[in-house]
């Protein structure tokens, strides 16, 4: 792992991100609160002014240390999914952990507005707190992550085993669900969005695109949307700036063949997370803006 990917993704981790190709995170079950334990101490709580950022902070770190470190594992073990009974295990394993992070979006929802309506200092659109909003998109990031290599892929792209439409369908959920959240952050409210989203916005515009080529479709209304919040980001940090430049050009491309692109193919093959490729797109964003 390069300098810079080590350098982001300890900075995901320090937030609640311990995705596929990294073993930098362990998880240690004798210093985690269990979701379902939080959520009990929260709703016995009375929250006043200060204390709902605290709430949300715990709730995101059982996140990182109970759901998304359960995925990252589960993509670490080795699958031949061109057999049909190891594709079939998984699929079920997927589904699975699918499911469980579902059942914990219901009670994060439900916890968060049981907050909101507690404070005393209740604030409008308490729901569109930074942290809460990384939450959203990031539990969206890890659909994509656990199922995207199960949608279809472009033509040119051999994997030697067939898409599945309950993944298709949950990430194409994901990219929706992550658009319409961010789709409602106001341009004032950027500056204090953390720098960590530009990572899971870029996932799901990354599918998009790979996902509409694979359909020789047009790419979709939320893909522009991603785009210009990339932009307005990249005024701040630069990661955003080469995303969106990466996105451009992709869109630019669209109809060409990934042989005719100027973006590599590891950008088009879902087999590979962001996050495996972030040096690869880092170069080609540098070199587009030549």
């Amino acid at each position: 792992m390069s300098q810079v990917r080590k350098e982001i993704w300890w900075s995901m981790c320090g937030t609640m991100s311990c995705f596929k190709g990294s073993a930098c995170y362990q998880y240690n079950p004798s210093k985690a609160f269990s979701f379902y334990r939080t959520i009990i101490l929260l709703k016995g709580a009375k929250h006043s002014s200060g204390t709902f950022l605290q709430s949300v902070k715990t709730l995101c770190t059982t996140l990182a240390m109970e759901e998304l470190s359960v995925i990252r594992q589960f993509l670490e073990k080795p699958y031949d999914l061109t057999t049909l009974e190891q594709k079939l295990e998984w699929q079920t394993e997927a589904q699975r952990l699918d499911e469980r992070l579902t059942n914990w979006r219901e009670e994060f929802v439900a916890i968060v507005f049981r907050m909101i309506n507690a404070e005393r200092d209740h604030a409008p659109r308490g729901e569109m707190e930074p942290l809460i909003t990384l939450v959203n998109c990031v539990l969206n990031m890890a659909i994509l992550v656990l199922l995207q290599q199960m949608a279809p892929f472009p033509q040119e792209i051999e994997r030697g085993y067939e898409p599945w439409a309950f993944a298709t369908t949950r990430c194409v959920y994901a990219c929706e669900n992550l658009a319409a959240k961010v789709r409602r952050i106001r341009a004032d409210q950027l500056d204090s969005q953390t720098p960590h989203l530009i990572l899971p916005m870029f996932a799901a515009a990354r599918f998009y695109i790979a996902y509409s080529k694979a359909l020789d479709a047009d790419v979709p209304v939320n893909l522009h949307t991603l785009a210009f919040t990339l932009h307005i980001c990249g005024q701040h940090w630069p990661l955003a700036q080469q995303y969106e430049t990466i996105i451009r050009a992709a869109v630019a491309e669209h109809r060409s063949p990934i042989s005719q692109c100027v973006l590599p193919l590891e950008f088009y093959d879902l087999r590979y997370s962001t996050l495996e490729i972030l040096s690869l797109l880092q170069e080609t964003a540098q070199k587009l803006n030549l």
